[in-house]
């Protein structure tokens, strides 16, 4: 009766709760600290005003189907009225969109640590209890009964607490070393207070959600240094756990306090015969069996398997290999949103819409400038991405031999002046054997192919990548291998008064660093256009002028993103 009140005032509360607005979410990532460690469960409201400090729950603009919470650190006027910039409490850097009203799930009101570890466990719980007391009440006698459901419940809150690990966990957000010591920062996600010690020396001692730094020496031989990590926690909270680890203990008492049983010590002195029952009350007969012996020892057992797998004994290890100070969090765990981040964009598009029919919008992943997908029958969703974090778990193929030449233009008419400075990307995937130009600029911004044409990146029958521009003459770089794979790969070619650059996978495979401009340097006016416009005339021009292959992203930045920015933009999706 009592777990039943429980569940239905639970159930209430949660079901006023969402109606009037409210809604709860657990975190999974370490990124708010202190303030919503991992395994805590938040509560939101609606909310209109809100102010610098605050905590919110939001979808963010560039990563669609993720939630996230992170605290608003400044506010700022824009052309879509106030805007709401964020970060997570230990992170190194600001997030990279700005948030408006819409993106908003709500203000935290309440911070409830280690819920959510308690939610997570609740059903693999309910299911094992009942199924154990079924099991038990079904096929043993009470005699028996008690002793198993003692040693069951013991295996099942361990088999959870090893499933889970609520207790003690520890991340490493980045790593140096210089010539005599390591450098890690480390941030602890379980619920206890944990101590990391390193093989070489040094301790750090963390709350749950708290981020610290540990110094120790670095190894001399090969190898890293390792660390371990346990629980390390005042006395009065080992009393607490200890009683927790008890409870199984503490159902065997009760239940042989109602249920005594009669011990097997074997025969005992002569005594008076007891008194026969009352006519009333007939006597069964005495519950004869192992006893209170084997019932203290089962009970002893039970103690000893549940407390034997406690996170004190839960280890975290990892290898510090580098000697320089190259190791560090990465700043963007998406490529839509390392996408989004590098600064502004003529063009931004997630090419992984559902809807791909003729005349149907590309979405901006910055707010700016959308596409149109031209060419009936020249797109489908391809249930295949580049980067596993990203979603929705799908990218766009365009079909180059379709009825009308496929292609993504610019919903905005206006067309933009000429610049010797950008950056062009795009996540692709091909077989074709035909080549087929990916991103470029010309005169046109839809219909026949442009009249002036240059700043593209096409494909050569061989498969290999080429970027050209064309400052009076055509001037390209080509890269020496060969991508039509049918694999992804990421394209970035940038131009600057560095030169030509072309990078695959994050790295660099070609450049010229004597062409520094492009048609009509910053005098002309066109447009940007994905997947098809003219190439006659470029050197290896492959046979068609339309990509032939799956795209996931494409956008053409402002800047010349430099070998850095590159590999970041790689790694966010591998």
């Amino acid at each position: 009766m009592l777990a039943a009140t429980v569940v239905v005032v639970l159930f209430a509360g949660a079901l006023v709760w969402h109606l009037s607005g409210g809604r709860w979410q657990i975190i999974t990532t370490p990124s708010m600290g202190t303030a919503a460690p991992v395994g805590s469960v938040v509560l939101t409201r609606p909310d209109t005003v809100i102010g610098v400090g605050e905590i919110v729950t939001f979808r963010p603009p560039a990563e669609l189907g993720r939630s996230v919470t992170h605290r608003v650190v400044a506010l700022e006027t824009g052309p879509g009225g106030i805007g709401m910039k964020t970060r997570g409490d230990i992170n190194g850097a600001v997030d990279p969109w700005t948030l408006h009203a819409p993106d908003l799930t709500g203000r935290v009101v309440l911070v409830l640590p280690g819920l959510g570890w308690l939610m997570w466990a609740l059903p693999a719980l309910i299911v094992g209890i009942v199924l154990l007391f079924w099991a038990t009440r079904r096929w043993l006698p009470w005699l028996w009964a008690v002793p198993t459901r003692v040693l069951g419940l013991s295996l099942l809150l361990a088999a959870v607490s090893v499933w889970l690990r609520p207790f003690v966990g520890t991340v490493t957000l980045g790593s140096s070393a210089d010539a005599g010591e390591a450098t890690i920062n480390l941030v602890s996600t379980g619920m206890l207070p944990t101590r990391v010690s390193a093989d070489t020396g040094g301790v750090l001692d963390l709350v749950s959600g708290e981020k610290g730094v540990l110094v120790t020496p670095r190894p001399e031989q090969a190898g890293g240094n390792v660390l371990t990590s346990g629980v390390h926690m005042p006395w009065w909270l080992w009393i607490v756990m200890t009683a927790f680890w008890l409870l199984p203990m503490v159902y065997g008492l009760i239940a042989a306090h109602r249920h005594p049983l009669v011990d097997d010590a074997g025969p005992t002195a002569p005594g008076p015969p007891p008194a026969p029952p009352a006519p009333s009350a007939p006597d069964p007969g005495p519950r004869r069996g192992p006893g209170a012996t084997s019932t203290f020892l089962g009970m002893a057992l039970a103690l000893a398997l549940t407390i034997a797998p406690n996170p004190t004994l839960a280890a975290f290890t990892g290898t510090l290999t580098n000697t320089t100070n190259t190791a560090g969090a990465a700043p963007y765990f998406t490529c839509l949103g390392a996408t989004a981040g590098f600064g502004s964009n003529y063009i931004a598009w997630p090419l992984d819409d559902a809807n791909v029919a003729n005349l149907a919008t590309a979405r901006s992943l910055t707010g700016g400038t959308t596409g149109t997908y031209n060419g009936l029958l020249g797109f489908t969703a391809a249930a295949t991405r580049p980067c596993p974090r990203d979603t929705p778990a799908r990218a766009v193929t365009i079909n180059g031999s379709a009825v009308l030449t496929p292609y993504v233009a610019t919903t905005s008419t206006t067309a933009i002046a000429s610049t010797n400075v950008f950056s062009i990307v795009g996540w692709f995937r091909t077989n074709t054997v035909l080549g087929g130009r990916m991103i470029g600029w010309g005169s046109s911004r839809t219909g026949l192919t442009s009249g002036g044409y240059d700043r593209h990146l096409y494909m050569t029958n061989s498969g290999q990548l080429t970027f050209g521009v064309y400052p009076n003459a055509t001037k390209t770089i080509t890269s020496p291998n060969a991508y039509n794979d049918d694999a992804w790969h990421l394209a970035v070619a940038t131009l600057s008064p560095a030169g030509m650059v072309l990078y695959v996978d994050g790295a660099q495979v070609a450049a010229d660093p004597t062409t520094t401009t492009a048609e009509g340097g910053t005098t002309r006016t066109g447009w940007w256009r994905v997947g098809w416009d003219n190439l006659n005339g470029w050197p290896n021009a492959p046979t068609t002028y339309a990509w032939a292959g799956s795209m996931y992203d494409a956008a053409v930045m402002t800047t010349a993103l430099t070998p850095a920015q590159v590999t970041q933009l790689y790694r966010s999706g591998t």
